[in-house]
């Protein structure tokens, strides 16, 4: 149950950067400040949700798998991602 725990936060993590990208890129922001400020207002609150459900989710189950299956997921996400970007 706690690889299941680190898939369904990995996979919470990536949708809700793919969602802070696309509404940052419909904003069509033009001026660098307002990008970077609305990045980092975006990192604060993935790695506070994140850190919660972690946070959960190791009080409920293993921690080591909890944690390994969340960083191995994600990067398989990413480089997914990034695969998919390419094409």
């Amino acid at each position: 149950m706690g690889i299941v725990a680190g898939l369904m936060i990995a996979v919470i993590n990536q949708l809700m950067l793919c969602w802070k990208i696309r509404r940052l890129e419909n904003k069509e922001i033009t001026d660098p400040k307002q990008v970077v400020t609305a990045g980092r207002i975006s990192l604060i609150e993935r790695l506070a949700l994140i850190g919660i459900l972690l946070t959960l989710a190791m009080k409920e189950f293993d921690p080591p798998t909890v944690l390994l299956s969340f960083f191995i997921i994600n990067l398989s996400l990413v480089y997914f991602i990034k695969c998919q970007a390419k094409h």
